[in-house]
C-alpha cells in the first residue's frame, strides 16, 4: 500500500563516507519499491532500510552502486563491466514513506572500500536517526 506521506532523505556521499545532510516530510506518494527486501549477509549492492525504534524494518529502497562507489565501463572488445573505486563526492536523496514510529535510517550494503568489496558479506554500514528526540513532539 503506497504511503501518501514521504520522507525526502538528503545525503552526500564523499571519501569520508555518507552524511545524511536532511530530512523533509512532504506530502506526496512515495514510489514504490517492487520485488522483496534484501537481507544483509545474504543479498549484494546497497539500500536503505526504514527502521522502527525496536530495529524492524518498516521499509526499504534501493539505490544504485554508481550513487556511491562504481562506474560502468563500456569496452568495444567485450562485455560492459561495474568498476569499484573510493567513493564520490556528491549529494543525492532517497524518498521512503514517513510512517508512523520510523526512527533511524540504515544503509545496508558490501563494504564501500574496492578492497573488501568481495571480502566480507553485506552489512550494516551507517544509520542515522531521522528526528532528533528534542524534536519528536513537533512532528
Amino acid at each position: 500500500m503506497p504511503s501518501r506521506r514521504t520522507l525526502r532523505l538528503t545525503f552526500r556521499s564523499s571519501k569520508d563516507g555518507v552524511e545524511l545532510l536532511s530530512v523533509e516530510q512532504v506530502e506526496m506518494t512515495t514510489p514504490p519499491q517492487p520485488g522483496q527486501r534484501p537481507q544483509a549477509g545474504k543479498n549484494g549492492g546497497h539500500w536503505f532500510e526504514l527502521r522502527e525504534e525496536k530495529g524492524g524494518v518498516l521499509a526499504h529502497r534501493l539505490i544504485d552502486d554508481s550513487v556511491l562507489n562504481s562506474v560502468e565501463v563500456h569496452s568495444p572488445d567485450g562485455p560492459p563491466q561495474r568498476l569499484f573505486g573510493g567513493m564520490r563526492n556528491i549529494v543525492f536523496e532517497v524518498l521512503l514513506p514517513d510512517m508512523e514510529g520510523a526512527r533511524t535510517v540504515t544503509l545496508v550494503g558490501n563494504p564501500l572500500e574496492p578492497q573488501d568489496r568481495r571480502k566480507e558479506p553485506s552489512r550494516d554500514l551507517a544509520t542515522f536517526e531521522l528526528f532528533p528526540r528534542d524534536r519528536e513532539e513537533n512532528r
